[in-house]
């Protein structure tokens, strides 16, 4: 996450199961672990109203009910698994499961927690039987001044279609099937791996390399150290530090500039690139895509189909973040 300087970015793992092939290993995962939870509309429609977007140029934040308690969730489409604040799950009572984890972060150590089951509500949405992580989600968000108590991870995100409008601050969920992207609307180059859909860019005309597409990092472009090597990216050019705040806490990252990125057949100009080092064995890619590319557009995600839809679309009357987009067609 970056607000002020800072960026958070969150991955779980799961603990290998002793003893288990990987088969039975993948069908606890998915069905007893993180299963897909039961999706309801109070309205009886099939998509919630517009959510409105505190922070246009921020995360996807939004309000929400834990057993009629208010909270603050982030839809994060890099996360592979949904977590909750633990303190706040000991407050509601919710009963850990059998079963530990692992969660990890680009920096830090990794943090041992377990899962709990719990409904959420989100306007009109009903989420039944969610499946999330226990972490000190308030603590280390509190460290950007934007605490949120809940990740809404990928295990949620299958279940839905996110169209996501940042230009115009809102956002909705809509089931899949029922889902029509705006008009102008493109699909852009992407694949599923491990749930995670990512996309190829080429920085400064080199061959493609995979990130994935992450609602839950509000950098431009984060790569590996060892991928930002391998493409010059820190031979020579001015570098500067921001503090990272991850699972195992605070770090610096460096931070370079590229002077173009081509993305869904576009090119960016002057790019912030955030270079982080990981310190922990974790299942990380190559690169993130965040939100400071993503904001430029209106954005459709189905994780479970494997589907991007991007729309450069105007920003409504008094949003002006729309008109200040950079992009350029073509290679």
């Amino acid at each position: 996450m970056k607000a002020g300087g800072y960026t958070r970015r969150v991955l779980l793992r799961q603990l290998a199961f002793l003893g288990v092939g990987l088969g039975a290993a993948w069908w606890l995962r998915e069905r007893y672990l993180f299963p897909k939870p039961l999706v309801e509309f109070s309205d009886g429609r099939s998509e919630t109203a517009w959510l409105p977007l505190p922070d246009p140029a921020g995360l996807v934040e939004l309000q929400a009910k834990v057993a009629g308690i208010p909270i603050r969730v982030v839809v994060d489409s890099g996360a592979q698994f949904s977590a909750i604040d633990r303190r706040l799950a000991a407050r509601l009572g919710l009963q850990d499961s059998a079963f530990p984890l692992l969660a990890f972060g680009v920096s830090g150590q990794p943090s041992l927690t377990h899962t709990v089951s719990l409904d959420l509500a989100i306007g009109t949405l009903r989420l039944r039987g969610v499946r999330a992580a226990t972490l000190e989600l308030l603590t280390l968000s509190g460290v950007i001044r934007r605490p949120f108590a809940m990740l809404i991870g990928r295990d949620v995100l299958r279940a839905l279609t996110v169209d996501i409008d940042w230009p115009n601050a809102r956002m909705r969920f809509v089931r899949p099937e029922a889902f029509h992207p705006g008009p102008g609307a493109g699909v852009a180059k992407v694949r599923s791996q491990g749930g995670a859909l990512m996309t190829p860019i080429s920085i400064e005309g080199s061959s493609p390399v995979e990130v994935m597409v992450d609602t839950g990092a509000t950098s431009d472009l984060a790569l590996s150290a060892k991928t930002a090597r391998s493409l010059g990216l820190l031979n020579g050019r001015p570098v500067t530090t921001g503090r990272s705040v991850s699972l195992g806490g605070m770090s610096e990252d460096r931070v370079v500039r590229a002077s173009r990125v081509q993305f869904a057949g576009r090119t960016l100009k002057d790019v912030e690139v955030q270079v982080f080092t990981p310190t922990s064995p974790a299942p990380l890619p190559a690169g993130l895509l965040g939100v400071g590319i993503l904001r430029r557009f209106r954005v459709g995600l189905d994780i479970a189909a494997g589907v991007l839809w991007l729309t450069e679309a105007a920003a409504a009357p008094g949003r002006g973040d729309g008109a200040r987009v950079v992009l350029k067609q073509g290679p």
